[in-house]
């Protein structure tokens, strides 16, 4: 049978991390003495003695893969490597990255992985500008974790996973930093079933401090994620959109900030206009689920849900008529529902590129209760889109971008929106200059 893109992609980086050593080393290591001969020509001798002394003791390591590249992006090189303790009888590996700072070799991450039979089956390999390790879990089902250093701190990137589930092969990727997620599901026929791309929206208390190096703000300017009038969309100039959101204890706000090159307005009821549409599924949490395999057979939740809420944003005219929202929902909603519609509130303003609204939902209307968000990420279902009208006269030549490609009758076309707790981050980050902080903040008192 013919494996996924991500297996290939797994043994590609794998055959480059095995050539790069000697075949007599290729099931056994190499010592730390022949790794530094090899790595002679990409570093000064300055830089190699940073290397030594960042090991306690280099003559009880054995290296099992190595690569150079730039995951930092500054032009330099910087090294990966996995090495194994001599004499350890735990099954450890240990993925060390150090960067050139300043010309300096700094050591900016060290991560343990487990292997079943050889510390080979932990491999790493810089690429695109991500150091990326490969881990096999177990027959069938491999990981690749791909780390970057941006402007000193240390990021965990991205993540692809590879796992057999019965007949199907499973393949994942999250993007932490650019906030996307995929699935491809494929038989044993390696035909694909399944098949979805789809941003995720982190939504953090309001007035959280975010610190470097995590990203809250989703970026529409793919043509991928443009569902519906694609021929008559020019790029990101045309349209495109920046998404954030937040919350506290009794509303869920939106900031959509629009590139929009000509503006429509709507003027009446039934005229067209720019609009933002914001759409949830609440059959979908606390974890959304769109697909499950169960007996050998693929369940996908391709119906329409019975708990749809949408909330239609039209920005006014940015000086008389303000922005309106017109809520709907397929729901029986209880009259404390209805009485929250009140409550929802929207802005809007022009901007250079432009136009930017900003949107409060009460939770009241969701029947949501905000404490459910305890220590664990909370996630649902749901689907910004943003509709550019560039002629009123031609509505059927509209263009919709949007968080998902997205269909509101198929609630596995759904994205999502994940409520990250204050005691939590959506993603991982290291500033490498933290300990240096700390010490300075000591020698001044604190």
């Amino acid at each position: 049978m013919k494996r996924t893109n991500i297996i290939k992609y797994i043994y590609q980086t794998l055959f480059l991390i095995v050539i790069s050593s000697s075949n007599l080393f290729s099931q056994s290591g190499i010592t730390y003495s022949e790794f530094i001969r090899r790595i002679n020509d990409f570093f000064n001798a300055e830089m190699i003695e940073d290397l030594h002394s960042s090991f306690s003791n280099t003559e009880k390591i054995t290296i099992w893969s190595w690569d150079v590249g730039d995951f930092s992006d500054d032009g330099h090189n910087d090294l990966a490597i996995t090495y194994k303790i001599n004499g350890d009888r735990q099954p450890i590996v240990y993925l060390r990255m150090f960067a050139d700072v300043d010309g300096y070799f700094v050591k900016v991450g060290e991560f343990s992985f487990n292997f079943i039979d050889l510390p080979l089956e932990v491999g790493t390999n810089i690429k695109d500008g991500t150091c990326f390790v490969s881990q096999k879990i177990k027959a069938d089902n491999w990981k690749i974790l791909g780390y970057k250093l941006i402007n000193g701190a240390l990021l965990f990137k991205e993540e692809y996973a590879s796992q057999k589930i019965e007949d199907f092969s499973v393949d994942t990727k999250t993007d932490y930093y650019n906030l996307w997620k995929s699935v491809k599901i494929l038989n044993n026929k390696n035909n694909i079933v399944y098949n979805s791309k789809y941003y995720n929206i982190p939504s953090y208390s309001r007035g959280r401090l975010l610190f470097h190096g995590f990203n809250n703000i989703v970026k529409l300017n793919e043509v991928d994620f443009v569902n519906k009038g694609a021929y008559f969309w020019d790029g990101p100039t045309d349209c495109s959109a920046e998404v954030s959101s937040a919350y506290d204890d009794d509303f869920l706000y939106f900031h959509i900030n629009v590139v929009d090159d000509f503006i429509v307005q709507k003027k009446c009821d039934t005229c067209t206009g720019e609009c933002i549409n914001i759409w949830f599924d609440l059959s979908n949490m606390p974890k959304a689920k769109f697909w499950n395999i169960e007996k050998n057979k693929l369940f996908v939740n391709d119906s329409m849900s019975n708990a749809l809420f949408n909330f239609k944003v039209f920005p006014g005219d940015f000086l008389d008529f303000p922005p309106q929202v017109q809520s709907f929902s397929n729901d029986y909603l209880t009259s404390l529902q209805q009485i929250s519609t009140n409550q929802i509130k929207a802005s809007a303003n022009l901007t250079d590129y432009g136009y930017a609204v900003k949107v409060k939902i009460p939770f009241s209307l969701l029947s949501f209760d905000i404490t459910d968000i305890n220590q664990e990420p909370y996630e649902m279902a749901c689907t910004i889109e943003v509709q550019d009208i560039d002629n009123e006269f031609r509505p059927e030549e509209a263009t919709i971008i949007a968080t998902s490609q997205f269909n509101y009758s198929n609630s596995s076309t759904f994205g999502t929106l994940t409520f990250v707790p204050n005691n939590s981050w959506y993603g991982e980050c290291n500033n490498i200059y933290r300990q240096d902080i700390y010490q300075t903040l000591l020698e001044f008192g604190f």
